[in-house]
Order: structure tokens, then sequence, then C-alpha cells
């Protein structure tokens, strides 16, 4: 089956993000620890998660820790040399973070590989050198397979450099090159060779290699991003190329039953995660057999499937990527995407006929929801609504809480659904259990968990008693701002029911009619619908119950209760003092079980969102980047940092911030920390927050130069007991800058005393949106300074101002020897510069 991995780039998913459809799961699992979710063959990735094979054709694959190894480049799943292998799909493919799985499922299994390596032992092998020619090579991976028998051989790619070698019997082969390093373009190559009884070294010519690409009749539309692999008989492949704009490289070929498969993502040029594309394509095609000389395709948007997609907001408008793989029945596939708006649509065009695994990541990717996989038919279809408040628990696409081995293995994760059904996490968030029995016993317990943690029991009595689960979700992130606290309160009556029985929890679901695209209501009434049903076999004739609805416009210090039609509907007439509204729902069933479920801020009022203080909590001494202007390249991988102090008599649990331009509901732009900050305890009362804000490129994070100007910090910290929090809007004001360059020269040099002498120069700026580089910044005011040769300071001599490309010239007499610059004092948009001083011997 096709399959994905995923991506902590910017706008890409979560190592633990996935799609789920019949036969095909890559998604969150739980802790190495716990048995339940482990009795599948798995193994440990290099940075610390986890791959697992599930039932011989599910793969899953767990987050990273949390910190600077979860931003890793996106995973590619694939079945090669008998096993499952999950590796980076980024520029460096031979990074150690690899695992690999025995490939136990029908299609490509271990016997093919098994008797090749009977038959290697048979037989003699010979050493044969693969390389790359006519290119500057770094990193790069081989992949070669027996062309009669299709039996692939592992080949060791990790040096540096164009070479690597492997050994093999007599016989044809069939052998791809994958050459990719980092901001360069991508290249699969291909080539036949057979095996005699000596070594030989086999090339592979980059130079021959031609561009691939699918293009549509739509001239505004660029490639976002891209994966284009080769797939062989038996469902093996090698590959991905691609990855962002690039280009992809590949030489043409004919052979039966290999196929290059191309899947391309496309937007508006110059769209970036702050100014997303209204349109999107997502597109794949297929060379079957034959690599024609030009192999571009090309398709018509009318003969396209046509869907628009509203995307709504968790509260504030911040970023959002979705994520495609399309599914040709293979063991392989990688998750590729781009931004697209929130609060708002994007028509999408989509190649007919084709199944696309999907994902919706928000913000810094922690947050996502999981979209069941699609197949549109051409011509225009119904759209749908992604990410509709109220955001809460969803059954996921696999068991939850269950019992296994005596034991029940407590797995609740997917908290953060939209009211379409799609299931979502937030890796940001923490969550608590506690299970407890009537006979008195706390069976597990446990805080601070995140949404790929599970949490196992001690041994339960096989006795059937009434149980109590408690667990509590928190959250608050610079993305989000509704769902910030979701409690649950079950009870249930089970005994011990075998391995892999769910407990028999009730679930509800919650949809509130009027909101807007941000999760938000205007005053006055507004309708709720609730419904209930109770998980396990044993209790699937349960008659489930909605037995009331209460809500709180104060954070649930007080509630009201709401009468409950039949149907589960009640009416709530919103008052326009609400600035959000907390919901709790209850249900029964007739099995002994019940639920009280709280989701604190469901969804935000019509009142404005002011900053929030609670208890004695504090936020002082604000500083982000060492209190300097932030200025930013035209390039990627900048970063600075920010900090503040936060104190409360209890101490503080945690803090955050982030940067935005606009205004606080509605910003222009935004800028997060791919991680959360970190707080280093002073004393017992104070901390120090810490934010890391990295991998930057203003050309895909911010996109548009009039973003350069007067940005705000949104702060927040929370006391260690919980009762005090402080949430600061406009915390603090700062500049972020576009980078400025000014040169000086000074002629002639020498120069006589008394004569002439020209200066000329250039003020440049970095330029944000789509040309990039550095452009002249004209009608600018830029003076001229001269310093005596021996003297320390520099003194202004006269101004010039910069012409329609930013140049300078101006003369000025020569009387003595010494240094010459220009210095421009900067903008509000702007940085400040000097160039470097010309020296001038004055003779």
């Amino acid at each position: 089956m096709a399959l994905a991995a995923s991506s902590q780039a910017a706008g890409v998913a979560t190592a633990s993000d996935g799609a789920h459809a019949a036969g095909r799961t890559v998604g969150t699992v739980s802790t190495a620890t716990d048995p339940a979710h482990h009795d599948a063959p798995s193994a440990r990735l290099g940075d610390g998660g986890r791959v697992e094979l599930v039932g011989g054709r599910d793969v899953r694959v767990t987050q990273q820790p949390k910190g600077a190894g979860a931003r890793a480049p996106r995973y590619a799943v694939a079945a090669t040399n008998g096993t499952v292998t999950v590796r980076p799909a980024g520029p460096r493919m031979t990074d150690r973070t690899a695992a690999s799985l025995p490939l136990t499922s029908k299609g490509t299994d271990g016997t093919r590989l098994r008797s090749g390596l009977r038959a290697m032992n048979a037989t003699s092998t010979y050493a044969v050198k693969l390389n790359i020619t006519h290119a500057d090579v770094q990193s790069k991976y081989f992949y070669v397979w027996n062309r009669s028998t299709w039996v692939s051989y592992l080949v060791d790619s990790d040096a540096l450099g164009p070479t690597a070698t492997v050994k093999l019997p007599p016989g044809d082969y069939f052998s791809v090159a994958l050459h990719m390093d980092w901001r360069q373009p991508s290249y699969l190559l291909t080539r036949t060779f057979t095996v005699g009884s000596a070594a030989m070294t086999v090339t592979f010519d980059q130079s021959a290699a031609k561009e691939t690409a699918i293009r549509t009749d739509d001239t505004t539309a660029t490639r976002q991003d891209s994966a284009v692999w080769i797939s062989v008989p038996g469902g093996d492949m090698a590959g991905f190329a691609g990855g962002g704009s690039g280009k992809v490289y590949v030489n043409p070929f004919t052979m039966k039953g290999v196929s290059l498969r191309v899947h391309d993502v496309l937007g508006k040029k110059g769209a970036s995660a702050s100014v997303p594309s209204l349109y999107r394509y997502d597109l794949t095609h297929s060379f079957t057999t034959t690599v024609p000389a030009s192999p571009v395709a090309t398709v018509r948007t009318s003969a396209l499937a046509k869907t628009v997609t509203r995307v709504d907001a968790p509260g504030t408008r911040t970023t959002a990527s979705l994520g495609t793989v399309p599914d040709f029945g293979e063991w392989t596939g990688v998750y590729i995407g781009g931004p697209v708006p929130v609060a708002g649509s994007v028509t999408e065009y989509v190649t007919p006929g084709v199944r696309y695994g999907r994902f919706l990541a928000y913000g810094t990717s922690d947050s996502n929801l999981i979209l069941p996989d699609r197949t549109l038919p051409a011509g225009t279809g119904a759209g749908e609504v992604l990410g509709a408040a109220p955001l809460q628990p969803m059954r996921g696409p696999s068991l939850g809480s269950q019992w296994y081995n005596g034991k029940a293995s407590l797995f609740e994760a997917h908290t953060f659904g939209d009211t379409a059904g799609h299931t979502g996490h937030d890796f940001r968030a923490t969550y608590a259990y506690r299970l407890t029995g009537a006979d008195g016993v706390t069976y597990a317990q446990a805080s601070g968990l995140d949404a790929s943690h599970s949490l196992t029991s001690s041994t339960a009595p096989t006795a059937p008693q009434t149980y109590t689960l408690d667990q509590t979700v928190h959250r608050r992130v610079p993305y989000a701002r509704l769902s910030t606290d979701v409690h649950n309160v079950w009870t249930f009556r089970s005994g011990y029911a075998g391995s892999g029985k769910e407990l028999p929890l009730i679930d509800t679901q919650l949809k509130v009619s009027g909101l807007d695209g941000m999760g938000r209501a205007a005053a006055g009434p507004v309708r709720i619908d609730a419904s209930a049903t109770t998980r396990a076999t044993d209790a699937a004739q349960a008659n489930t119950r909605i037995t009331g609805l209460a809500y709180s416009t104060d954070d649930g210090a007080t509630w009201t209760d709401l009468p409950v039609a039949a149907d589960g509907s009640a009416s709530l007439d919103v008052p326009a003092t609400a600035s959000f509204v907390s919901l709790r729902v209850t249900a029964a069933d007739d099995q002994g079980g019940s639920l009280v479920r709280t989701i604190g801020r469901a969804f935000a009022g019509p009142a404005p969102q002011g900053d929030e203080r609670v208890g004695p909590t504090s936020i002082s001494n604000i500083s982000v980047n060492g209190g300097k202007p932030v200025e930013l390249t035209d390039q990627p991988l900048q970063e600075f940092k920010a900090k503040f102090t936060a104190t409360d008599p209890s101490g503080v649990a945690h803090g955050d911030m982030y940067l935005y331009r606009g205004s606080y509901d509605a910003p222009d732009a935004v800028l997060y920390s791919p991680w959360p900050a970190t707080c280093t305890k002073v004393d017992a009362t104070t901390s120090t927050c810490e934010t890391h804000f990295a991998y930057i490129e203003p050309r895909q994070t911010l996109g548009r130069n009039a973003f350069a100007g007067t940005w705000k910090a949104a702060a927040w910290a929370e006391s260690a007991d919980g009762t005090g929090h402080v949430d600061l809007h406009a915390a603090k004001s700062l500049s972020l800058l576009r980078d400025a360059t000014l040169s000086a020269n000074a002629s002639p040099e020498p120069v006589t005393k008394g004569r002439t002498l020209t200066i000329t120069g250039k003020l440049s700026r970095a330029d944000w949106e789509t040309l990039g580089g550095y452009h002249g910044y004209t009608g600018q005011k830029v003076k001229l300074q001269f310093r005596k040769k021996g003297a320390t300071t520099y003194a202004t001599v006269k101004t010039v101002t910069t012409n329609s490309t930013g140049n300078l010239k101006t003369t000025v007499t020569a009387s003595t020897d010494g240094y010459w610059r220009y210095s421009f004092p900067g903008t509000s948009t702007t940085a400040a510069v000097s160039a470097g001083g010309d020296f001038v011997d004055v003779r």
C-alpha cells in the first residue's frame, strides 16, 4: 500500500501526524513501555522516535522528542531489501535516523530477499563501484535490483562523495542513484548493467538528466513542493527526490514494469506561510516502462477535480499547511504540501481518480487534523470544512483505552478533533490520567504526558466493578486560543475482557451553529447539537443519551444549565459580554456508564479578548534579540532568541511567547518558535523563560516586504500551583527589519592634494518576496563620512541621496590621508548599515 511519513519542517507534518483509511495507517503510537501498542515488530529511530509494522501492512511512526531534534527532515516509508525502512526524505538521505523492520505482509516480502541471499552464498560476488559523474556530490543514495528476479541488494551509501561499492553475483541489474544536496536541484539517475566474472565500475551521468514536473495551463501556478520516485516490480522503490520548489531531474530510460512517479503541489507564485495561495494544484503522474526524453506532464485545469476547502482558525489567525500523499498501491510515499489560508478557503484542483492521504497541520505543526483519504472524480465536487470549533475529543482510527494482558492501557490522545469528526492531536498539550476502582484502588495515575504517550495500569481484577477514569488535557500555545482545557470524567463497569478489548467509555460530539471562520459567535442565540455513543462490542447496543448541557462565560467559575431537547439539542443565547464560552456535556448509558466532559473555551464570543491576569503571576524584563532590532536577510535558517522573567509565589510552571504584526485578533503575519519556551528556575518564585525563534526564511515564512516594521510580542506564564496565570497580548514592541548592505569606493587612489575625489557606492536591502536577493533602495539620504588617518571616529561631510537603482555618487576635494565611507541611519523598515572605510592616500 502507499504509505507516507512526515516532516517537522515549516509547512509539513510532524512525525506522528498521519492518515488512516482502509488498510493503511500512519499515525501516533504509544510509548515503548506500553505493550498494548507494541505487540508488532518495532524499532527505535536514531532521533529517539519509534517505528512499528502493525498487521503486516500498517506503519506507524512516533513523534520525535521535543527540543532541537524535533525539527528533523520529513520521513519516507518504503519497502526494500525485504524490510520496511523509515528514513529522512529531506536533503540528507544518509542521515542515521533510519530504522528498518522485517516485512511480513504480502507483496514485497522476505522470500525474494532470502532467495537472493542464498544465491549470493552459492555464487562468487564481485565488487561493483557505483559512481555519479559530472556532479559535485556530497550526499547520495544508491539502489540495486536484479532485473530478472527483482531481488534488491543493499548498498552502503553513507560515505560522502559520488561513489559507493556493492558486491554482486553475476547477473543483469537495474540501479538508481539519488543525489540531493540542500538547496540544490535533485536527481534520480538510472543505469542497467551486467556483472560477469570481474569487478566493474558503473557510472551515472548527471549531465544527461532532464527536468521532470507536472505543469498546468494556469500560468500563475508554480511548484510549492514535490516528491519524485521510481517504483519497480514487487513494490520496491527508489527515491525520494524533490522537496520544496526546487527542480528535479531524471534521465530517460525504458525498463518493463518500472515507473517514475511524480507528485507536485502547485500554488500561486510568491505565496508564503503568511500569505498563502488561494488555490492549490495537487497533481500526480506516472511514466510507466518508458521515461521520455522530455519527462514533463501537462494537464488542463478543466480536466481536473475541483473542490473548495474551508480551513477554520482555532480562535486566532495562525498558519496552516495541508499535506497529501498519493496511493499507488505500493509500500511507498511521502507527504508533501504547502500553506493554506486559515479562516478562509482554498480552491483545490486535484488529479481525478487518485486516492490521496491527507493531513492538516496548524502553527508549528505540533497541532494537526488527520483527514480521511479522498478520491475525487473530474469536475466540480462538494467542498468541506476543516478545523471547525468546538475542538473536542474524537475516537481515533484505532483502539483507544483498552484491556491488555490483565491491565488497562489508557490512550485518549485525539483531544482536538473538529466538528466534522476529523481526529486531532496537539503535541504541546499536557495529559494527565487517573484510573480508580470502586474498591478504592488507584490502578494508574500520571501527569505531564503528551499526545504520543499512553499509560498502563497495574493488574486489574478480573471480576467486574465500576471504574472512574479522570483525564485532563491542558494547552496554552501560540497558535490556538480555543479548547485550552478539556476534562473528562468517565465511569464504566467492566471486568478484564481480554487483550484488545476497548474500555466501554462514552463518546460525545458537540456541534455549534453560527460560528465564523475564527470559531467566534455573535451575540444572540446559537444551537448546540450533542450526541453520544458507547464503545466496545459488549456495549454496542447500549442506549446512550445526552443528560445535560451547560455553559460558562467565566472559564468555569459559574455554570448555567441549558434545557436539552430529546434529540440532544439546546439553544444558547450568547451574551454580548462573553469573550469565550466553555461547554459542559453529560451523558449516560444503560450499561452503568457515564461521562462528564468540560471543554474550556469551546468557542469565542463577541466581546474583545483583552489581557488576562489571574492571581499574582507576573511577567517582566521582556527582551527580544537582546534589545536590538531583528534584521532578516533573504536567506534560510535565520534565528534569534527572546526571553522574559516570570514570577509567582508558588513558582512558575511554564511560559511562552510569539511575535505578530498587525492586530492581536487577526494578525497579518506571525513568527513562532519551533519549540516551547524553556523556563529556567532562578529561585522558588522566579523563572527566566527563553524562546528560540529558528528556521526563519523570510520568503517562505513572511513573503512580503511590507511586513517589515513594528511587531509586537505576546507572552504568558502560568503558576506552579495552577491557580494563576498572566497573558499579555502586546507585551513588547520590536522592530523586524530588512537587512541592508552598503558599499563605498573612493577614486582615484592615490590622489593629489587639492584634486577631486569621487566616492561611489550602493545601498541595497533584502527582498523577502519572489525575487529574493538584495535590491537597490531608492531615494534614501545617506551620510558621506571621513575619518582622518590616525583618528578613531568618523565625521559627516555631506548627505547624498540614492538614485533610482540605489546608487550613490558624489565628489569632494582631497586634502589629507584617511578613510571615506557611506553611512545609512536606517528607516522604520530597513536596518542601519555603514560601509567599510576606503583608505585614500593623498599626496
